[in-house]
C-alpha cells in the first residue's frame, strides 16, 4: 500500500510502444488468423455484406442557420460591439482590395456561432449590406458542395457539375455589391481549396466582408484573416442565466430558491463555457429535488453520463482531427491537475519521455518537434490562458471542461502507468511503496517528499525517462540513478543541500537536460559529464578558482541554456563558447566577486556563444561591461539582457545597439549617478533617422540606490530624427530612491508606452503624484501610471 503518498497516475490512453514488438507481432499474426478464419465461416453460411458505420459518423457535426432567439444569448455584448464595430468601421467602407476577412476563433463551445449570427441578423448590418449570404462549412472542405451551397443561399441554381462554372456564377453574383458572407465552422487548413472561392469575392463593393468562425488560429490565418476575434468564455453569472433558463423553466418557486446557491456553484463548474451552461441545464431540467442538483454539484463533468453524451461529442471533433501523436500529447495532459498552470517546456519533455515526439527526418531535434505539436494544439484552442516567454509560449492551462474531456478518452484504459508523481512523504514511505513495481513508468516526480535519502532501488525503473526530484533534502544520490540509461531529463531544483553529483554521470549517455540549479552546496562538477554529449540543458556548473572545470563543457555543443557559477578568476577560453552555435541561454553568476574584483578578465576575454539570445550578468565584478556585448553579431541576436549587481559599474555602453533586444532589466549598479544621453545613442557623431533600441518593449530599473539623474533630450536634440525605443510598452522603476525626474520628451515620443510603474521612490513619489504632483500633466499621456510604495 501507499502511505501518507498522495499518487497520481497516468493510465495510459492509445499510447504507443506498450509491448516490446515481438508480443506485437504474434498478436498482429493471432489477429490475422482470426480475421481468416471468420472470412471462410462467412462464405461458408453466405453471409450478406453490409456497411457499417464508420467512426468519422460517431459525431457528426451539427449544420448550422442564420437563425437565433436573442433572447437566449448572455455575456456576449463586449464581443458583439467589437466585432460589430469592425464589420461596419470605415476602414473596411474605404476602397480595400478584396473584401475584409475577420475571423471569430474559439473552442468548440465557446459560442462562436452563436456571435456570427447575432451579427448576421443584427438591424445596422442588415441596411448596412446590400447581399448577406449564410454558409455553413462544417464537414471537410468539399469546394463543390461548398460554391454550390454559397450559390443557393444567394437564391441562384446551381447545377453545374464542375467546380469552375460555380465559381464563375459566384464571382457574377456578388461582383460590384456591398456583401456580408459568413462561413460558419470552418475546418480545412490547404490554402490551395480556400484560394478559388477568395479570388472569386474580390470584385465585391468596398465594405465588403467574409466574416470566418473557426476553432483554428491557423485556419484564420490560412484565409487571410484581417482581423481575428478571440472568443474568450463568460462569466459565471451568465452561465448561471443560461443553466436558470433551460433548467428552471416550469418548476415551482420553491424549488427555484432552494436550488439557486448550488446552481450558481454548478455554473462555476462550467468555466464560463456557454455550452457546457446549457447543457448542465438540459441535464438540471429533470433534476427535481436538492439532493439531485447536489449530486450533480459533487460530480465530476466526465462521470456524469447525459452530460458527456451531450459535450464531449463538440470537443472529439476537434480532437478527431488530429494526428495520432497529437491525440497521444494531448490526451497526457490529463496527468496535470486541473486548473493547474502548466510549463510548455517541461510539457514537451514530459512528451518526449513518453515517446509520443516522433523526428521526422534523421537528427530534427526533438523539443523542437514537441514545440510543433504544442503550437498546433494551442492553434486549435486545447490550450488557454497562454503566456509568452519572448517568442513562444511559455506556460498555459488547459480549460476544466476539455480537462474532462481528456479524463473521459482515458477513463475506459486499463493499460500500465507510466507515470507517477507522489506530492508528500519519505524515503521509507516511498521505499515501502514499491515504486519499483512500477516497472514501466516512463516519467516520476517526488517533489517536495522530504527525502534524506533516496533508495538505490530507483535505478530498476530501467524504462524512466524524466525524473524530477526537487526541493528534497537529500545530501548525496546514489550511484544507482546512473543505471536509468535512457533517463533524458533529470531535475532537481532546489536541492539546497545536494554536495556532489554521481561519479558515473557519464552513463547517462541519454541525458539531454539536466536542471539543478539552485544547489548552494555544490562545489564540484564531475569529469565525466563532459562526455553527455547529447546535454542541452545545464543549470548550475561550478567553475572554481584557478581550476581547468570549464574544459568540461568543452564537448557539449549541443547546450542551449547554461548556467555558470562563477568562483573566481577561471578561463572561459577552455570551454570553447563560440563553437555552442545552438546556444541560446546563458546565465553567468560571479559569486565571490572578491576574489577577482580587479581582474574581471575572464568574462572580458570569452568567446561568447555566437547565436546567444538571453544573456544575464550577476554580481558581475567589472567596472564596465564586456566590450563584446555590442559588437554587431550579437546586437543582432540579444532579446533579453539582465544585469544584476554590477556593483563597480559607473556607466552603461551603448546598449541602444542592440537592435533585436525586447527586455532589459539593470539592477544594483550602485555607483551609476547618472544615465546618460548616450544610453540611447543621442551623440554628436549621430546620424539623422537612427533607431535607439528599435525593439525594446521591456525597461526595468531596479534599487539603483545613488542614481540621481536622468538625462532628458534637449532642445536641439528633438530636432534631430531620431527614433527612441519606439516600440517600448512598460517601463519600471523601483527602488531608485534619489532619483528625481524621469525624461519628459523622451517618454513623449513613445506612443506604444502603456504602463508606468514607479515604486518606493520617494521623490518621483511626490513629484508625479495622480493630481497632486507638480508634473503629473507631463506623463499623464500614458494610458497607467502606478506610483506606490507597495511590494508585488
Amino acid at each position: 500500500k501507499l502511505t501518507n503518498l498522495v499518487v497520481r497516475l497516468c493510465i495510459n490512453l492509445l499510447f504507443a510502444a506498450k509491448y516490446p514488438f515481438q508480443i506485437i507481432l504474434v498478436k498482429i499474426k493471432k489477429i490475422n488468423g482470426q480475421l481468416e478464419l471468420t472470412l471462410k465461416e462467412a462464405d461458408q453460411f453466405k453471409f450478406i455484406t453490409s456497411g457499417g458505420i464508420s467512426d468519422s459518423h460517431d459525431f457528426q457535426r451539427i449544420m448550422t442557420t442564420s437563425i437565433i432567439d436573442e433572447l437566449e444569448v448572455y455575456g456576449r455584448a463586449a464581443d458583439m460591439e467589437k466585432v460589430l464595430d469592425q464589420i461596419l468601421s470605415k476602414s473596411s467602407s474605404q476602397g480595400r482590395d478584396g473584401a475584409q476577412i475577420i475571423s471569430i476563433v474559439g473552442a468548440g463551445g465557446s459560442g462562436k456561432t452563436t456571435l456570427a449570427q447575432l451579427l448576421f441578423n443584427n438591424d445596422k448590418v442588415k441596411n448596412h449590406f446590400e447581399l448577406r449570404n449564410w454558409t455553413c462549412i462544417s464537414d471537410r472542405f468539399d469546394q463543390k458542395r461548398v460554391a454550390k451551397a454559397i450559390l443557393e443561399n444567394a437564391g441562384k441554381s446551381s447545377h453545374e457539375a464542375e467546380l469552375d462554372p460555380l465559381i464563375r456564377r459566384i464571382k457574377e453574383t456578388f461582383s460590384g455589391k456591398r456583401f456580408l458572407l459568413v462561413l460558419d465552422d470552418v475546418w480545412t487548413e490547404d490554402d490551395s481549396k480556400w484560394k478559388p472561392f477568395k479570388d472569386s469575392l474580390k470584385d465585391g463593393a468596398p465594405g465588403s466582408v467574409i466574416l470566418v468562425t473557426t476553432r483554428s488560429h491557423r485556419v484564420a490565418t490560412v484565409v487571410g484573416s484581417t482581423d481575428t476575434h478571440d472568443l474568450g468564455m463568460i462569466s459565471h453569472s451568465d452561465c448561471w442565466l443560461i443553466m436558470q433558463k433551460v433548467a428552471l423553466a416550469r418548476k415551482s418557486g420553491d424549488l427555484c430558491r432552494k436550488v439557486e446557491r448550488i446552481g450558481h456553484k454548478i455554473a462555476e463548474k462550467c468555466k464560463g463555457l456557454p455550452l457546457a451552461a446549457k447543457t448542465m441545464g438540459s441535464l438540471l431540467r429533470f433534476k427535481d429535488t436538492v439532493q439531485q442538483w447536489q449530486n450533480v454539484l459533487d460530480s465530476e463533468i466526465w462521470q456524469l453520463e447525459e452530460a458527456a453524451v451531450e459535450l464531449f461529442p463538440h470537443l472529439y471533433l476537434s480532437y478527431n482531427e488530429l494526428s495520432p501523436e497529437l491525440k497521444r500529447c494531448f490526451s497526457y495532459c490529463v496527468v496535470f491537475s486541473k486548473g493547474i498552470t502548466m510549463n510548455v517546456e517541461e510539457l514537451i519533455r514530459l512528451w518526449i519521455a513518453q515517446g509520443y515526439v516522433r523526428p521526422r527526418r534523421r537528427g530534427e531535434r526533438l523539443e523542437l518537434v514537441g514545440r510543433e505539436y504544442f503550437n498546433n494544439l494551442a492553434m486549435r484552442s486545447f490550450f488557454q490562458e497562454l503566456e509568452k516567454y519572448g517568442h513562444e509560449y511559455g506556460e498555459c492551462k488547459m480549460h476544466d471542461i476539455v480537462h474532462d474531456f481528456a479524463q473521459f478518452l482515458t477513463n475506459s484504459s486499463g493499460e500500465r502507468a507510466r507515470h507517477l508523481k507522489i506530492l508528500g512523504g519519505t524515503e521509507e514511505e516511498m521505499s515501502s511503496s514499491r515504486v519499483v513495481d512500477f516497472g514501466r513508468l516512463r516519467s516520476f516526480f517526488a517533489i517536495a517528499a522530504i527525502l534524506v535519502e533516496i533508495p538505490a532501488e530507483i535505478g530498476r525503473l530501467i524504462h524512466l525517462r524524466y525524473l524530477d526530484l526537487s526541493d528534497n533534502p537529500f545530501i548525496t544520490m546514489p550511484e544507482a540513478i546512473c543505471d536509468l540509461y535512457y533517463l533524458e531529463t533529470l531535475t532537481i531544483y532546489v536541492c539546497r543541500k545536494l554536495s556532489c553529483l554521481p561519479e558515473r554521470i557519464e552513463d547517462l549517455v541519454h541525458l539531454r537536460h539536466l536542471f539543478n540549479g539552485m544547489a548552494d552546496e555544490l562545489r564540484q562538477i564531475p569529469q565525466g559529464l563532459g562526455k553527455l554529449t547529447s546535454l542541452c540543458s545545464l543549470t548550475w556548473f561550478i567553475a572554481r578558482c584557478n581550476s581547468d572545470d570549464l574544459a568540461i563543457l568543452k564537448d557539449l555543443n549541443q547546450l542551449e541554456i547554461l548556467h555558470v557559477v562563477i568562483e573566481g578568476e577561471v578561463d572561459f577560453r577552455s570551454a570553447e563558447l563560440g563553437k555552442k552555435v545552438n546556444m541560446r541561454d546563458m546565465y553567468l553568476l560571479s559569486r565571490f566577486e572578491a576574489h577577482f574584483i580587479e581582474t574581471p578578465s575572464c568574462i572580458e576575454t570569452m568567446e561568447p556563444p555566437p547565436n546567444l539570445e538571453e544573456l544575464e550578468l550577476d554580481g558581475y565584478p567589472g567596472a564596465q561591461l564586456p566590450s563584446w556585448l555590442v559588437t554587431k553579431s550579437y546586437a543582432d541576436n540579444l532579446t533579453r539582457l539582465v544585469i544584476a549587481r554590477a556593483c563597480n559599474i559607473s556607466s552603461l555602453p551603448a546598449l541602444w545597439k542592440l537592435s533585436s533586444l525586447e527586455v532589459l532589466v539593470l539592477a544594483e549598479a550602485e555607483k551609476l549617478e547618472c544615465l546618460g544621453k548616450e544610453f540611447f545613442g543621442i551623440t554628436k557623431a549621430l546620424h539623422e533617422n537612427s533607431l535607439a533600441f528599435p525593439n525594446l518593449r521591456t525597461l526595468h530599473f531596479r534599487r539603483f540606490q545613488n542614481w540621481t539623474n536622468w538625462e532628458d533630450l534637449s532642445e536641439d536634440d528633438e530636432e534631430v530624427a531620431i527614433s527612441i525605443m519606439p516600440c517600448l510598452e512598460e517601463l519600471e522603476i523601483n527602488q531608485c530612491t534619489k532619483l528625481e525626474t524621469v525624461p519628459h520628451r523622451i517618454l513623449s515620443k513613445i506612443s506604444s508606452l502603456k504602463i508606468v510603474d514607479i515604486r518606493h521612490c520617494d521623490k518621483l513619489r511626490d513629484r508625479y503624484s495622480d493630481k497632486t504632483g507638480d508634473d503629473w500633466i507631463k506623463i499623464s499621456q500614458i494610458p497607467r501610471v502606478d506610483i506606490s510604495d507597495k511590494y508585488y
